[in-house]
């Protein structure tokens, strides 16, 4: 096989691969918590654009926490400050959920980031 061939096909390989590994990140604003009964800890971002994603609940929930996540503690800790202190977050592969449920954010593979104001 000619180099340049074998060139070219390694890029494309690598290129289009990773497109299929991406997904869409949004970043809001934290606009109110609740915690159920059950303790899952619900949350309404700013960005409208996590209702395609998200199929959206009472009082505009649409993504949660499960307590049972063993790092829910530093997903509270995280979320509470978000919201005090009025910082971002970024939500990484959101694209993951196909709008016809809530969305577990620990499904992603990637958490929350918080992000300075």
């Amino acid at each position: 096989m000619n180099f340049f061939i074998k060139i070219a096909l390694l890029f494309s390989l690598v290129t289009f691969s990773n497109y299929g590994f991406s997904g869409t990140d949004l970043v809001g604003k934290v606009e109110r918590i609740q915690i159920n009964g059950d303790g899952m800890l619900w949350i309404k971002l700013s960005e409208p654009r996590f209702d395609e994603f998200c199929k959206v609940g009472w009082y505009g929930f649409n993504v949660y926490i499960p307590q049972s996540d063993k790092n829910y503690p530093y997903y509270y800790g995280l979320i509470t400050t978000a919201l005090t202190n009025d910082h971002y977050v970024r939500i990484s592969n959101i694209s993951h959920f196909d709008g016809t449920k809530a969305c577990d954010i620990t499904q992603t593979g990637y958490g929350i980031v918080l992000l300075k104001s």
